[in-house]
């Protein structure tokens, strides 16, 4: 049995990552292959020979592990269902396991499946980068990065950043959503972000994490407000109504677990998920609100009063956070250089 890595080439027969698609093919004889002559002209063949249980099978694996879904994970890759539940049954013949059970959460994955998840989505991210080594260079080559990148981080850190790429890469393009942190693990292992910015927790050994600067709380209300006449304490915080924004979907923010290491608990009567709109709340109402300090520079001061938070350490670190394989290549490290030489500016 001969597996062959098929890669996609552009016209010049250089590879590019943004148009790459890696096909894996199993053929009983070389010859059969090369009877395929249409093949040849635009794939470059990576063979790699005696390799078993089939890789298309442990990519199927990876892929209902991280999603925990039969559907999603055909999704994922572009199959059917059918040929999902297919490539399951013939891996589970192969490893004498279950491997998933389906339960009312979804494909709960056996504990033999999940001694071996870790390792297989190595040698899975290996050879995907092992595959992927197209040459970078960052003044000519085309190039496009994923980004998760938080509320905040996107206001502190992108404009520069946009700006600095823009003018030593012209061909790279970034792409941003704002994710929320649970799902930042799962969004970097299978690829579909590149690497992560924000307020993110502690997280597996396979992740690497970059510092990039340091950040604290501070309280928003509105200009005239009855509490923005003295200085801020922690009885009238505790008192006053709150406006609570969490991008995720948790009841409990960051600020509020900080507050209640002190014994202080927020009386939260508005919950949102944008921080857009939390600066036209808080000027029409009694609320409190609290942000980040380095946010302070792009809202409207003519309408807002800011204090800081007395006695409590309210400060917060903003990391970069890649898949370590994954992360691997020249593009990915260099995207990270360009990085910090921003955050460097911030002070």
């Amino acid at each position: 049995m001969h597996i062959f890595c098929l890669l996609s080439a552009s016209a010049s027969g250089r590879t590019n990552r943004s148009h790459l698609c890696t096909t894996v093919i199993l053929y009983d004889s070389i010859d059969l292959l090369f009877r395929n002559r249409q093949i040849l002209t635009s794939y470059r063949i990576i063979t790699l020979t005696n390799i078993a249980p089939d890789i298309r099978l442990l990519v199927v694996f990876d892929a209902v592990f991280q999603s925990r879904s039969v559907s999603h994970a055909a999704k994922s890759l572009g199959l059917s269902q059918p040929a999902v539940s297919t490539a399951l049954n013939r891996l589970r013949e192969r490893m004498n396991d279950q491997l998933f059970v389906r339960c009312k959460t979804g494909m709960e994955p056996t504990p033999f499946a999940l001694s071996i998840a870790d390792e297989v989505a190595h040698a899975l991210r290996s050879l995907e980068t092992a595959l992927t080594q197209a040459d970078f260079e960052p003044g000519v080559s085309e190039w496009s990065f994923d980004l998760a990148v938080s509320d905040h981080a996107s206001v502190v850190l992108l404009p520069d950043l946009v700006e600095h790429v823009s003018n030593v890469a012209p061909r790279v393009s970034l792409r941003v959503e704002a994710k929320m942190s649970a799902e930042i693990s799962d969004l970097l292992d299978i690829g579909a972000v590149d690497l992560a910015m924000g307020v993110i927790p502690p997280l597996p050994h396979r992740f690497a994490r970059l510092a990039l600067f340091r950040d604290r709380y501070i309280c928003m209300m509105r200009r005239d407000h009855p509490l923005a006449g003295a200085p801020l304490t922690l009885e009238a915080l505790a008192e006053a109504d709150h406006l609570a924004i969490r991008p995720g979907e948790g009841t409990e923010g960051r600020a509020d677990r900080i507050l209640e290491t002190y014994g202080i608990k927020r009386r939260v009567t508005t919950r949102i998920h944008q921080f857009i709109a939390a600066p036209g709340i808080v000027a029409k109402s009694d609320m409190l609100t609290l942000i980040f300090e380095r946010m302070r520079p792009v809202l409207n001061d003519t309408d807002l009063h800011f204090a800081p938070i007395p006695e409590i350490d309210m400060s917060v670190a903003i990391d970069a956070v890649w898949n370590r394989t994954r992360g691997e290549h020249d593009a990915h490290r260099w995207l990270r250089s360009q990085i910090s030489r921003v955050t460097q500016r911030l002070g």
